[in-house]
């Protein structure tokens, strides 16, 4: 009886470091997202911290959840090295965001991202033109953001796109035209007089998405950028 009954236990233990996956042939929800919040977090077998550890996931990776149980949730992780396949475990709640949203920084002049609320004595780094932040939620005047593997507060008053608000825009239909010379400026505003963030050569191919005043709004990586029309030139 003994021996039945250590036999059983290690079976189990044996069971209970096998990652829990789904059936063979069931499709991944893609409907539920999260992200990682934290600096790293990891992917164990089960909704425990001692049920094992399969991966490592790092601050800033989306994934699927699938299932919600207690302070934990069963997600589907992109794998780190076979496109369109998937690791199956069990993050903790703490640790992630759910459906998140994405501010995109338009204009960086004299904007900080802050260790505290209303402390502007106490910057915690520097920000740029264009850089990407995950709202995790909003005190105040403030943005609470996921920034550089931590937390930080950034002004509401500052100049953001709102990333999942461009979605439509910026996949949507576009002409392409050409840039006409050397050194041609591209600004994230329809002006001139400030806003720099690039310079294109002669020869390269833009997709104008629309046209406003005097300048073409180009798909530029995941926003939109502007070029004086004059610039251009149809293909």
């Amino acid at each position: 009886m003994k021996k039945i009954i250590a036999m059983l236990l290690a079976v189990l233990t044996v069971l209970s470091l096998v990652p829990f996956a789904l059936a063979d042939g069931e499709e991944v929800d893609e409907s539920w997202v999260g992200e990682v919040i934290s600096m790293q977090v990891s992917l164990y077998n089960g909704p425990n911290g001692s049920s094992g550890s399969s991966r490592k996931v790092k601050n800033g990776q989306e994934f699927y959840i699938q299932e919600k149980r207690d302070n934990w949730v069963y997600v589907a992780v992109p794998d780190e090295k076979i496109e369109g396949e998937y690791d199956f475990g069990w993050i903790m709640l703490y640790y992630i965001i759910e459906n998140p949203t994405h501010i995109v920084l338009r204009d960086a002049s004299g904007v900080y991202a802050y260790a505290a609320p209303y402390n502007t004595e106490k910057r915690v780094g520097t920000v740029s033109d264009y850089d990407r932040f995950t709202v995790i939620a909003t005190t105040g005047d403030y943005y609470i953001v996921s920034f550089r593997n931590a937390v930080c507060y950034l002004p509401m008053s500052a100049d953001y796109w709102i990333e999942e608000d461009l979605e439509a825009i910026v996949e949507g239909p576009a002409v392409q035209y050409t840039v006409k010379a050397n050194d041609t400026r591209v600004y994230g505003y329809a002006s001139t007089k400030h806003g720099h963030i690039d310079t294109y050569k002669k020869g390269k191919v833009v997709d104008v998405l629309y046209i406003q005043d005097d300048y073409a709004a180009i798909r530029y990586e995941n926003v939109i950028a502007f070029i004086e029309m004059e610039k251009l030139e149809a293909i």
